[in-house]
């Protein structure tokens, strides 16, 4: 498949997915994608380099595989607490002990031309989660920075940006992990919290 994506690119001069669909004897664009997860890492392994900077697609696919792996090790982990879970297949939303939802959303790391850096976090207007958890990514976008426990109180907007200079409204829902709200998402009985 490498080869004839060579041979196609020194016959063309460039390549793209049009071009590759359009050409005799040629595996599909689709299935380039398949192969080797991406046009651009096929590109990359032949010495082809794109004149538009095709990383951001990269970046998007790894975040996708962050949030559904985030997700599911969030169930395992609140299942592992005695907690029951339910998990909507189309919009990914948890039903966590039949009493609260929550819904997981990764904003990836942007940097503004003075060298800042700024995630924008969207939130489905349609969900209505009890609590967002907003994973915000380092500055590289492939581990995450901390993590927002929003609650649906808070929520004015569907938008809201995070800067390195965030205030302290927004520092008090700051996590460095998980593990303080698999935590409070733990059933406890009532002779634990107020024994008499």
């Amino acid at each position: 498949m490498l080869e004839r994506l060579a041979q196609l690119f020194q016959q063309q001069g460039t390549l793209s997915g049009l071009i590759i669909d359009e050409a005799e004897d040629m595996p599909s664009s689709s299935a380039y994608q398949s192969r080797f997860g991406s046009l651009v890492r096929a590109y990359r392994l032949i010495g082809f380099t794109p004149d538009r900077d095709y990383r951001y697609i990269e970046v998007n696919r790894a975040l996708r595989m962050l949030h559904r792996q985030t997700v599911s090790e969030t169930i395992a982990a609140l299942q592992a607490q005695g907690c029951d879970v339910t998990r909507d297949p189309i919009t990914d939303l948890l039903t966590i002990n039949g009493e609260f939802t929550a819904s997981l959303i990764v904003s990836r790391c942007r940097e503004t031309g003075s060298g800042m850096r700024r995630c924008q976090l969207r939130f489905d207007a349609g969900l209505s989660p009890d609590i967002t958890i907003a994973i915000r990514m380092n500055r590289e976008n492939d581990a995450p920075l901390d993590y927002y426990f929003l609650p649906r109180t808070e929520m004015t907007s569907h938008r809201l940006g995070l800067s390195e200079e965030k205030g302290f409204m927004l520092d008090t829902y700051r996590h460095d992990s998980l593990e303080s709200f698999i935590s409070l998402s733990r059933r406890s009985r009532i002779a634990e919290l107020a024994p008499w």
